[in-house]
């Protein structure tokens, strides 16, 4: 009997990915309205977008979203977020 793999293909990513469920919105940097998206995981690295099957985007897009953050640290400037 074979040796049983439980996944067939490497994973090439660098960073350890979450899961999330977050509106964001794509700017194709010209004068077309923001994309709307799903961002359906995240990493320090980057991100899956869920878009739908009828629209093309350039190859290089700015991805801005909102994400309501409670204040957990204050000083000299700075300040810690945790995602709430």
């Amino acid at each position: 009997m074979g040796i049983f793999k439980l996944n067939r293909f490497r994973d090439l990513r660098r960073a350890q990915r979450t899961d999330v469920d977050h509106l964001a919105h794509i700017d194709l940097n010209d004068d077309a309205p923001p994309l709307n998206c799903i961002i359906a995981d995240i990493s320090a690295n980057g991100a899956k977008l869920t878009i739908g099957t009828r629209h093309e985007v350039p190859d290089e897009v700015t991805l801005t979203f909102r994400r309501r953050c409670r204040v957990v640290r204050r000083g000299d400037g700075q300040i810690g977020v945790e995602f709430v």
